[in-house]
């Protein structure tokens, strides 16, 4: 979708993985405006005209995207849904995260560590993209078991630490009192803890996050960050690049290839840790 977030670096680590151990050339792209559909697409028409053997494609715009996995269809080139979904056209399968799931279950995790109660702002994501169509509804269900939670609002901050920044000092101008701020990416979360720490009212607003990026990790062993859910962008590529090859050599792929992302908070940060410093 972009390299301005280190979510997708990880991912193309992951991807290189495992085209090294397959022994597989391998290209990676992504638009030079971020989260850019129109882009993607015309870098997908780009690679089927270099006559790739397949298409591995993480949809900027769920929706948006299906133009260009269908000229990948009428081309013959498989493609391979990696990280978010798309809403149309033929495809091999997905590999990501059970986002609405995930979602649900970090964010009813950091209402019952923040006490169940207060004024919540919550951040999406870009809008008509599937991860942030379902982390959205995750939160959702989990507020809704919380009587004691008032949403204020909900905004999108297109799943940038400068936006996430930006939108969170306007709402804290437009509202006196916040308590808490949930974040459907740690880009959005981490840009809010700026904004709420510059305002000097870190104390008083908890943040939570999603993604498990190593600066997320970082924030929550500080005690900046309270929680994040861990995706494993590397993973997510890593089954993408397989569940392709295997389809090119004639085997069955699984429709849904779901890698876990568990909840990550002060009691298990240390592990995490760990992982950054390897």
């Amino acid at each position: 979708k972009s390299m301005d977030n280190p979510f997708w670096n990880m991912m193309l680590e992951g991807a290189q993985m495992a085209a090294k151990d397959l022994g597989l050339d391998i290209k990676g792209l992504a638009p030079i405006k971020p989260n850019n559909v129109e882009e993607q697409i015309r870098q997908m028409e780009d690679a089927i005209t270099a006559k790739m053997d397949a298409i591995i494609v993480v949809p900027s715009d769920s929706k948006g995207i299906v133009p260009g996995i269908e000229k990948a269809n009428r081309a013959g080139i498989p493609v391979f849904t990696s990280n978010t979904r798309a809403f149309g056209g033929k495809f091999i399968g997905f590999a990501g995260a059970p986002n609405e799931e995930a979602a649900y279950l970090v964010s009813k995790t950091f209402l019952e560590m923040t006490g169940g109660k207060g004024n919540a702002i919550i951040l999406e994501g870009v809008p008509g993209a599937q991860t942030a169509i379902d982390r959205k509804t995750g939160i959702d269900r989990a507020i809704k078991e919380f009587p004691n939670v008032k949403a204020l609002t909900s905004q999108t901050a297109k799943f940038s630490r400068v936006e996430g920044m930006r939108v969170m000092e306007n709402l804290l101008q437009q509202f006196p009192k916040i308590d808490l701020v949930l974040c459907a990416n740690d880009e959005m979360a981490l840009g809010a803890i700026e904004a709420i720490d510059a305002a000097k009212r870190l104390k008083e607003i908890k943040v939570s996050g999603f993604d498990g990026n190593n600066d997320a990790i970082k924030s929550i062993s500080e005690g900046r960050l309270i929680i994040t859910g861990a995706q494993r962008p590397d993973a997510q590529a890593y089954w993408s690049v397989l569940g392709t090859y295997m389809f090119l050599e004639g085997y069955p792929v699984p429709k849904d290839i779901y890698v876990p992302c568990p909840p990550v908070d002060k009691s298990n940060v240390t592990e995490y840790l760990k992982r950054i410093k390897k």
